[in-house]
């Protein structure tokens, strides 16, 4: 935004609550003309009591909210509406309006009293629900749709109002995921073309795929609105949320993926020893999660960074060693993981191909010393390292290694190597 431009909607050390009750305090947050910025943060926090602020349905109880520079507070409600479009979390009473009376309400605070529609109200109508395909709507009763098409009429009628700002708290809560993208979309389209958006959201990685800017709201304040890959850095997940995510830039879309892991009071004690993974290429996200889960630490050797498992062993703060993406082990690294490695219950070779890049895992669990755990068939589509890999697991099964063929089979054979082990 221009420094000299003044925002469509902004929030000044705002403090707002309910009958005198802060709920909120000192919130800073400008929404542009042409930008879309997110809410997210736990139930419970404000977000929601925020969008409310601005219409009036929540007190501001110090600071100032302002549209185009003017205080909401000395606006009337008409000319609040005639500004700010709302889509609320709670659907609206659906009495017996057909869907064109319905989305038509959203043009009565451009109307005088018992003034009627004029071709400019119907021709609005008309166009909006286009947009939000709910033409189709027009002659149904509205207490008879489902809450999916209701919602979509909701919008309807907010974009009827032809606002300078949107609100939108939870716009897709009841919405399928064609009509989900579809709304979307076109708020996104619309911010696009100058409109300004604030919208609420509980799904991070839909909030992160179409906002600019994303604030996060937790224990009674707000974190400044930043760019999403800032705003939801995992340090951030798990602080505000309690859960450990792994935060990756999606290949499809080029925006942020969320994918929780754990929640953080599920792990937070390890109790039950320790076991080795021998792992990449995701092979053994799964094991890893799981492990942790039952209060086992992981000590997952040597892991490329960028790869699956290694953005999983960061989440759960398995002990590991960082390479740099696409790059082998050196001897010194090697020793490193077999000593970890030595240290454990038992080791689980996960599935994953082999190169020279990871080879040395396998080796350092086989010199190890301790039992290993091996996961299916080695193979020549598996072995990239030179029959090295080929080698080594052929002296494992020599050894006594167990075999098993699935995660849950070796997560088991673990688990009961590491209760032989407690009653030794």
């Amino acid at each position: 935004m221009n420094p000299l431009q003044t925002p469509r909607l902004a929030f000044s050390a705002a403090i707002v609550g309910y009958g005198g009750a802060p709920i909120v305090r000192g919130v800073d947050l400008e929404v542009a003309a042409g930008s879309f910025v997110g809410l997210v943060g736990p139930n419970g926090a404000g977000k929601s009591t925020l969008l409310r602020s601005v219409t009036g349905a929540a007190d501001l109880l110090s600071g100032s909210v302002t549209l185009d520079g003017e205080s909401v507070a000395r606006m009337s409600a008409k000319e609040r509406a005639r500004s700010v479009g709302v889509v609320p979390q709670t659907l609206p009473v659906a009495f017996a309006f057909d869907g064109r009376s319905f989305v038509q309400m959203g043009r009565h605070p451009w109307l005088g009293r018992l003034q009627d529609l004029t071709d400019e109200d119907h021709d609005i109508v008309e166009e909006v629900m286009e947009l939000t395909d709910t033409a189709r709507f027009a002659h149904e009763r509205v207490d008879t749709l489902s809450g999916g098409d209701l919602q979509r009429l909701t919008v309807a009628q907010a974009l009827a109002q032809r606002p300078r700002v949107l609100l939108l708290d939870e716009p897709t809560s009841h919405l399928d995921l064609n009509h989900r993208l579809q709304v979307l979309d076109l708020v996104r389209r619309l911010a696009d073309d100058g409109m300004a958006v604030l919208a609420v959201f509980h799904d991070l990685d839909i909030a992160a795929r179409y906002s600019d800017r994303i604030a996060v709201v937790s224990d009674g304040e707000m974190i400044p609105a930043r760019p999403p890959e800032r705003a939801l850095e995992a340090s951030v997940i798990e602080s505000v949320f309690g859960v450990k995510a792994v935060v990756r830039t999606d290949p499809v879309t080029g925006t942020l993926a969320i994918t929780p892991v754990v929640r953080r009071a599920d792990v937070e004690r390890p109790t039950r020893g320790r076991v080795g993974v021998v792992c990449g290429t995701g092979t053994g996200a799964v094991l890893m999660r799981s492990l942790a889960l039952r209060g086992v630490s992981v000590a997952a050797g040597a892991l490329n960074c960028g790869d699956v498992d290694q953005a999983v062993a960061v989440t759960l703060g398995a002990d590991h060693i960082d390479l740099p993406a696409f790059g082998e082990m050196a001897p010194e690294a090697e020793l490193a993981v077999r000593q970890r490695y030595a240290g454990c219950s038992c080791v689980i070779v996960a599935p994953t191909p082999f190169g020279r890049a990871n080879v040395g895992n396998l080796r350092a669990a086989l010199q190890s010393g301790v039992p290993l755990i091996l996961m299916g068939e080695m193979s020549a589509e598996r072995d990239f390292s030179g029959g090295q890999a080929t080698s080594l697991w052929e002296q494992a099964v020599d050894g006594g290694a167990v075999r098993v063929g699935t995660d849950a089979e070796a997560l088991d054979a673990a688990l009961g190597l590491l209760r032989d082990g407690s009653e030794e």
